[in-house]
């Protein structure tokens, strides 16, 4: 999950003490463990697929039927499980082979930025205060990157280009430069394409900020959210050597540049090459 120390030793020993008192936790982390065994012992791919599957339904039945409203006393658990549960969905190869077009893929890629976003309605919304005070607290800090950005690279500022030349409404338009900005933020931060990395640390934090205006457009598999999805999709694409990412960046572009056409295809170059010309960078 992380290359931090610090973090590192909070999902060993914190959530797994957590999990203890919480089944539903404990069995996600096991549906993890199960999921990152099926995918580095290909060997024996299906028997452990298996065993994450019925351990993840345990983990979603038993966090379906609890009946505490999230305060202070829960609130880090609920954040260890929707963290886990976001990259147990992105990270099912086997859930990945059975859809049968670009677009069911973009359906699954939707969803687990739907799921990733739930950590902020679910538990920063209304208690980040409190988690920067408890023992989860260096899961939360990072460098944080202001305007205007300057790691950003200079292909992607023609996003904002594009919302300026387009026709829409003033909601669309504050909902498309908020997730810009977020996005922004999340290049300047993870210093892509310049680097590479291992582990999923920090890749997850876009989906994180994003808000419901922004997701109700791409809901409704707006182009411009669409496009916008896809410039996100070059940081997973260079995130593919962490076991839960693989080549779901590059997946996500593909399906969003067939679904999308020739008209938008100007917009989707620059993904398009990053996928293209990397390939043998990270391998």
């Amino acid at each position: 999950m992380t290359d931090v120390p610090d973090q590192q030793l909070i999902w060993q020993t914190t959530a797994t003490t957590i999990g203890f008192s919480y089944l539903f936790l404990l069995n996600q982390l096991l549906a993890i463990a199960a999921l990152h065994m099926a995918i580095c012992r290909p060997e024996n791919e299906e028997v452990w697929h298996t065993r994450a599957t019925e351990l993840q339904s345990l983990a979603l039945k038993g966090f379906n039927s609890m009946e505490q409203q999230i305060d202070e006393s829960n609130c880090i658990v609920v954040l260890f499980f929707s963290a886990l549960v976001g990259t147990h969905l992105l990270g099912d190869r086997s859930r990945i082979r059975a859809l049968a077009s670009g677009s069911e893929y973009l359906d699954h890629l939707v969803s687990c930025v739907s799921l990733m976003r739930s950590v902020r309605s679910l538990v920063l919304q209304h208690h980040t205060a409190f988690l920067f005070q408890s023992s989860v607290r260096p899961l939360l800090i990072t460098r944080n990157p202001t305007p205007p950005y300057t790691g950003v690279p200079a292909e992607c500022r023609q996003l904002t280009v594009m919302i300026k030349e387009s026709d829409l409404g003033p909601s669309s338009i504050e909902a498309y430069e908020a997730a810009i900005d977020r996005l922004f933020w999340l290049f300047d931060l993870t210093e892509v394409p310049s680097k590479p990395h291992d582990t999923p640390r920090s890749v997850f934090a876009w989906p994180v900020q994003l808000n419901d205006e922004y997701m109700a457009l791409l809901n409704q598999r707006r182009p411009e959210a669409l496009i916008i999805l896809a410039y996100y999709g070059v940081i997973l694409h260079f995130y593919r050597n962490a076991w839960c990412i693989g080549d779901s960046g590059a997946s996500s572009i593909r399906a969003i540049n067939t679904q999308l056409g020739s008209y938008w295809s100007q917009w989707l170059q620059w993904p398009m090459s990053m996928i293209d010309s990397s390939q043998t960078v990270l391998e």
